[in-house]
């Protein structure tokens, strides 16, 4: 089952922590640095592009010329050449359709501005994604520069999108996704195997990966949505499957929302492309995500309480909750800043559902880890949630979210098993072959 409509895209783009760039350059025998800067948010008015060039040895630069071009999606979308005084130029730039207008005085080809910047008004910024800014000295100083070369700065725009899928009983599944590096495109949801996949445009060559500290996306469900409901995910990339530390799940941040965070490291992409450049002779201009849900009983969940102290990870045994079958909740109190556990950490251990309380104990995890059983009857099947609170006295707490097999799911998991011995004893399957619905 494979149906997913793409909703729209949400117009306003927003900078992230990567918003700035810098690098180091050598022009003419003397190092430079020069970075590129993005306001925290763009609005439709406006928002503030600076690009400032000083000399490494800390000398001041008393004005520079600079042409500066942006680049999205693999097009210009704006270039031109400015006097940059004490080599900062400062470009307000506000989107609006049709051709680019620019509120300042041209000389000599060159726009002139004072401190204050130059207001410029096109059609840019109006999406979010990978903006790229190439910049060339054309002098410092009052003297030219004879190098042409481009040097270039990555600027990374949240991208908003909104997706819809089909989930098993046809219900409408909203799913939203956050890029904080370029487009995500083609989301697509797999009802029956339970997997998220989309792509991203990206450059794999080293030269490029280098430049790359991290890629961070994020994707966005309802918590009640208990088909892809589980204890733990798996990533892939390019169908490389990634470190479990890469796939991060927060049950906390938004109250009717699931998020599943992918975090992936430059030395993290540089083996995704080793193991890439071992199995395709082809290197790929995307990378593709997957997203789907696992079965291993090692998986966790994990959870930051509000202030960002404490970090909560949850497992729990059988992996698959089932009514009158006793469930054992395993959890690991840790410092978040250093993921240490923390011993004798106090605890209050509640089981809700639709908002009210099934379960409630204290307990001290006397070596950072302890566990708690439940057993859930025949009526309780659906979405439940067990919230950790007053953790080492104080008002922190973390949630979980997880689904407990409704009444016909014993019987449904007893026909499976039985189904399965009787194809795998009469040798239907080959010897070693998983059975599959």
């Amino acid at each position: 089952m494979l149906v997913l409509l793409t909703a729209g895209v949400v117009p306003l783009a927003y900078g992230h922590g990567l918003g700035f760039d810098s690098l180091t350059v050598n022009i003419n025998g003397t190092s430079y640095d020069i970075t590129a800067e993005m306001p925290t948010e763009f609005s439709d008015d406006s928002g503030r592009l600076t690009v400032t060039i000083d000399e490494a040895a800390g000398d001041d630069i008393s004005d520079a010329v600079l042409w500066l071009g942006i680049v999205h999606t693999g097009e210009y979308i704006f270039q031109d050449t400015f006097f940059a005084p004490g080599g900062v130029a400062a470009l307000h730039m506000g989107y609006r359709q049709g051709d680019t207008i620019i509120d300042a005085q041209r000389q000599d080809g060159v726009i002139s501005a004072d401190a204050d910047g130059v207001e410029i008004r096109g059609p840019f910024f109006d999406v979010g994604g990978l903006y790229t800014i190439h910049v060339r000295p054309i002098s410092i100083n009052g003297v030219d520069i004879t190098d042409d070369t481009l040097h270039i700065l990555d600027l990374l725009v949240l991208d908003e999108d909104i997706h819809t899928g089909m989930g098993i009983n046809n219900q409408s599944i909203q799913f939203t996704t956050k890029s904080y590096f370029d487009r995500i495109s083609n989301l697509q949801y797999d009802a029956d195997l339970g997997r998220i996949t989309f792509e991203m445009p990206f450059d794999w060559s080293a030269s490029r990966i280098s430049h790359i500290p991290v890629i961070h996306q994020e994707v966005h469900f309802p918590k009640d949505f208990e088909e892809f409901a589980t204890r733990g995910y798996i990533g892939k990339i390019n169908n490389v499957t990634l470190f479990r530390s890469s796939v991060t799940v927060d049950d906390f941040t938004n109250i009717d929302e699931r998020t599943v965070h992918f975090v992936i490291l430059q030395d993290h992409i540089n083996i995704i492309k080793s193991r890439m450049d071992r199995s395709s002779d082809a290197t790929p201009d995307t990378m593709a995500f997957t997203l789907e849900k696992t079965q291993d009983i090692r998986s966790q969940l994990s959870a930051y309480s509000r202030n960002g102290d404490f970090q909560v990870d949850m497992t729990w045994e059988p992996e698959v909750v089932l009514p009158e079958q006793e469930t054992k909740f395993i959890f690991t109190i840790r410092d978040a800043y250093t993921g240490e556990t923390i011993r004798n950490s106090a605890y209050d251990f509640i089981i809700l559902q639709d908002n009210s309380e099934l379960y409630k104990t204290s307990g001290v995890a006397q070596i950072g880890g302890d566990f708690q059983e439940f057993t859930f009857s025949e009526e309780q099947g659906g979405t439940a949630t067990v919230r950790i609170e007053n953790i080492r006295g104080t008002d922190q707490s973390v949630e979980f979210y997880f689904a407990v097999a409704p009444e016909f799911g014993v019987f449904f998991v007893l026909i499976i098993s039985v189904m399965t011995l009787l194809i795998l004893t009469r040798g239907i399957l080959p010897y070693g072959q998983v059975f599959k619905m």
